[in-house]
C-alpha cells in the first residue's frame, strides 16, 4: 500500500456509490494481474465523478509493486508513482478515482491489511487471480470511520 500520511482524498469521492468501467479498462487491469502473478499487481484508475456521484473510469495506469518481501500477499506503491498518477489526472482534468490490486489465489474481498491501509474516498478494485488467470473482481469503498468496506456496484459500458 502507499505509505504516505499526508495525501488527502477530496470529499466528493466519499459518497461515491458505484463505479462505471469500460471493458477495455477491465481487460487492462485483469491482464496486469495475470502478468504479475504470483505477485500482487497494483495500479490506478483515472476518471470523473458523474452528477449522480458515480466514478466514471477513463484510464488505467499500472504501477509497480515495490514491496520487497511477501509480494504474493502485499503490495507497495512508490509515493512518486501516486504523484505521477495525480499529476497526469490534473493535466487531463480528471481525478484518481480507484486504486486497483490483485489477490493471487485469494478472493476479491478486502483483507484486514487492506482495511488498515486504505483511505476513504477511493474505490478499491480487487482482482482475484487464481493459478495465473483473473477470475473475478469487485469494487469496494472504505467507510468514513475506517471500520469496514462497503461493496460498490459496478456498471460496465462499451468502449468508446
Amino acid at each position: 500500500m502507499i505509505l504516505a500520511n499526508d495525501i488527502l482524498v477530496q470529499d466528493y469521492g466519499v459518497s461515491m456509490a458505484g463505479i462505471i468501467l469500460t471493458k477495455k479498462i477491465i481487460d487492462e487491469f485483469q491482464s496486469h494481474g495475470e502478468q504479475e502473478f504470483p505477485h500482487e499487481c497494483c495500479g490506478f484508475i483515472l476518471g470523473n465523478f458523474t452528477k449522480d456521484g458515480e466514478g466514471e473510469a477513463l484510464e488505467y495506469i499500472p504501477a509497480s509493486n515495490t514491496k520487497e518481501e511477501n509480494r504474493e500477499r502485499r503490495f507497495l506503491i512508490d509515493p512518486m508513482a501516486y504523484q505521477h498518477a495525480e499529476d497526469k489526472a490534473d493535466e487531463q482534468g480528471l481525478s484518481v478515482i480507484s486504486i486497483v490490486h490483485s489477490h493471487p489465489d485469494h478472493p476479491d474481498k478486502p483483507s484486514e491489511f487492506d482495511r488498515e491501509h486504505a483511505w476513504p474516498g477511493f474505490s478499491y478494485i480487487i482482482i482475484a487471480v487464481h493459478s495465473g488467470r483473473a477470475v473475478s473482481f469487485k469494487s469496494w469503498q472504505l467507510s468514513q470511520d475506517r471500520s469496514h468496506f462497503n461493496e460498490e456496484y459496478v456498471t460496465i459500458k462499451e468502449n468508446k
